[in-house]
């Protein structure tokens, strides 16, 4: 089973602040990594005309979904890769921008991954991208473990910051970027909620989409009341428009390629 819902309408309300920190110039050249459908690319791309936006992300679906919003949309600066960021091989530093919107907090091997964008990067160019805080200075990765905990019993000991977690301590990430070579780096605390929409059907399925393994465990009665306590927490959660959402905080991070090598071993051992 596929994640369900819109990860572009969950994550609207951090386009702004990465669009913002990200700085699009006009004739840029920037990497969006981790692209998805495309919403962070299409969103950058008209304040960098005539650069270019290039998507890169390991999935073919997303990208064709991606390549046919920038068609409906008449975005013409916009183009796609589909490879992995942390091992392609960049022919040359071609990009003055590099971001993503947590799509790097995934990486197998990070100084390796973030290595490899610095080398896409121009002298002076720079990385800004999004990564989560803590799982638990999450509402929405901990509110159905939470519910559940009723049904499953409360885990033995906390999940390891990995996955979406993976960037979540400041100072190791601040070391790892400055240990492949970026300077001027900076962690920003952002606070926005996570959009689940209106329809509470939808909602309940993708918050519980992350249990789901442990729910098929339960007999139909169980998982039956599991889902309606979450459905009455989510319900609990709506704005004043009616819209579902939960809390999140996120680092907004920001670095630069240094512009000559003296820069560059002042970064390392910054």
């Amino acid at each position: 089973m596929g994640m369900p819902m819109d990860l572009d309408h969950e994550l609207l309300d951090y386009e702004e602040p990465l669009r913002t920190a990200a700085a699009p110039a006009p004739g840029e050249h920037i990497l969006d990594v981790g692209c998805g459908a495309g919403a962070t690319s299409r969103d950058l791309a008209p304040a960098a005309a005539p650069g270019r936006v290039l998507g890169i992300d390991i999935s073919a679906g997303s990208l064709s979904r991606a390549e046919r919003s920038a068609r409906e949309a008449g975005i013409e600066n916009v183009g796609y890769l589909c490879a992995d960021a942390q091992t392609h091989p960049w022919q040359r530093p071609a990009f003055d921008v590099v971001v993503s919107r947590f799509g790097v907090m995934f990486f197998g091997d990070p100084p390796a991954a973030f290595g490899n964008l610095r080398r896409a990067l121009r002298p002076g160019g720079r990385l800004v991208f999004l990564a989560w805080q803590g799982r638990l200075r999450n509402e929405w990765a901990v509110l159905a473990d939470r519910v559940f905990d009723g049904v499953f019993g409360p885990p033995g000991r906390p999940a390891p910051e990995i996955g979406p977690f993976s960037l979540a301590d400041e100072r190791a990430t601040r070391q790892l970027l400055r240990s492949v070579g970026f300077a001027r780096v900076r962690l920003r605390p952002i606070e926005k909620a996570v959009r689940y929409g209106t329809d509470l059907d939808e909602a309940v399925e993708f918050v519980s989409w992350y249990s789901s393994a442990r729910l098929a465990e339960l007999t139909s009665a169980r998982r039956k009341a599991a889902l309606a306590t979450l459905r009455t927490e989510l319900n609990d959660r709506r704005d004043p428009a009616g819209e579902i959402r939960l809390g999140a905080r996120a680092w907004l991070v920001t670095a630069e390629k240094p512009a000559s090598t003296r820069e560059t071993r002042a970064g390392r051992t910054a």
